[in-house]
């Protein structure tokens, strides 16, 4: 392998495209606007004010090592919304390092059978540029959109279901990764762990989700990897903890592959590269492509030893997400400031707006809560990694992770 080169990556970010029915919150804060205000309101709330532009505009000069060199788009998409916004279409067109990709909110099936709100999935594109109506560009086309939300909708629901959007993007050699798996979710425990599993590259790194998210992904990713690389639970972890056990039983018997951290900055408003991707390039001005292809035909052990990929930055803060939730609410504040119908009708709004989303954020924090006392009971992490024991016949491809230090 000839030199590499060096380039910091925006994988996780939003724009305006974002907002109405793609955005997750919209029929919640929607709903009590127009409830409070009237159905004929022109009140509107909005979760992102970034336009593209502002995003292409961070593209920085080549050779600067602190700049951004790559940026994929993640607007939300759901099956009420997901269509590609021509104003990405046509920066992605002018500027091959800017990739029009995608965060799909998704269901999966929980072990009680029930679908529940599942991991979202970055869905990147390939490797190839793709036809667009502004000229050529990375990420993806719309009928591919289009088909992935008609394919993969979970049996007998509109939303689209987790494992099988990676199976499409596995199928269509479609660069993906989970997007803060461990948050924002109402998945089990055993059921989320499962989703991860299947994942190859997990969002561990998110700027808007705390430190202890990070820290459990990447010891389950620890985990997967030494399984995945021979090594096996003593007998008594196998007894002390079942779901590890389970786990482990599956990666074996299915043969599943190593898993590869991944880090975004999910900024909807501001401090863009909180979170980035460090890409070691084959050349000095790759494009989107470039990074799409090294995720797709490089396996991830590969990745790991040789550092193609790093993740800079870190998670959210209580005081960041403060941050982040003041500055919509003043943006929204200014933007409708036409519409309340004077100063009361417009505290009236925001308080109810305010209430819906902290009742939403609250109960998501609960649930997230849940799962890390789930996990701290269910999986003892320090315990069973230095527990384990390695096959002789696993032996090689193992040294060479435990010399990477990624297991």
């Amino acid at each position: 392998m000839g030199q590499r080169y060096a380039i910091r990556a925006i994988t996780h970010v939003h724009t305006e495209a974002s907002n109405g029915p793609a955005s997750e919150m919209d029929e919640m804060i929607g709903g009590a606007i127009r409830e409070l205000l009237g159905q004929d309101t022109r009140v509107a709330w909005s979760e992102c004010f970034t336009p593209v532009s502002r995003l292409a505009g961070l593209l920085g000069d080549v050779g600067d090592p602190s700049a951004v060199g790559l940026i994929a788009v993640t607007d939300h998409m759901n099956h009420r919304s997901h269509r590609l916004p021509e104003a990405l279409l046509r920066a992605a067109a002018a500027d091959h390092r800017l990739a029009a990709s995608a965060e799909v909110a998704c269901v999966e099936r929980d072990v009680d059978g029930k679908y529940r709100k599942a991991p979202e999935v970055l869905v990147y594109g390939g490797p190839e540029p793709v036809a667009g109506p502004f000229g050529p560009y990375f990420g993806l086309a719309q009928p591919l959109v289009d088909e992935l939300f008609d394919v993969c909708r979970a049996p007998g629901l509109p939303r689209v279901q987790t494992t099988r959007v990676l199976r499409f993007c596995a199928e269509r050699n479609l660069a993906c990764a989970l997007a803060h798996p461990f948050d924002g979710h109402f998945l089990s425990l055993e059921a989320t762990f499962e989703v991860i599993s299947r994942g190859k590259f997990v969002e561990t790194v998110n700027g808007g989700f705390p430190a202890v998210s990070a820290r459990i992904l990447e010891d389950f990713i620890g985990f997967q990897n030494r399984i995945a690389s021979g090594w096996r639970l003593d007998g008594a972890s196998a007894l002390r903890w079942p779901l590890a056990r389970r786990m482990a039983e599956r990666i074996v018997e299915e043969r599943r592959p190593p898993l590869h951290p991944w880090g975004g900055s999910d900024a909807h408003s501001h401090d863009f590269d909180r979170v980035t991707i460090r890409f070691l390039a084959d050349r000095p001005v790759p494009t989107a492509g470039d990074l799409f292809r090294a995720m797709l035909e490089r396996p991830v052990e590969a990745l790991l030893i040789d550092g193609t990929f790093l993740v800079q930055g870190r998670p959210g803060t209580p005081l960041s997400v403060v941050d982040d939730v003041v500055r919509i609410v003043i943006r929204n504040l200014w933007r409708n400031r036409r519409h309340f119908g004077g100063v009361e009708a417009a505290l009236r709004m925001m308080e109810r707006a305010r209430r819906v989303v902290t009742e939403e954020l609250g109960r998501r924090d609960r649930r997230q809560a849940e799962l890390v006392a789930a996990a701290g009971r269910e999986f003892d992490f320090a315990q069973l990694l230095s527990r384990m024991v390695l096959r002789p016949a696993e032996a090689a491809p193992s040294r060479r992770l435990r010399l990477a230090g990624v297991i």
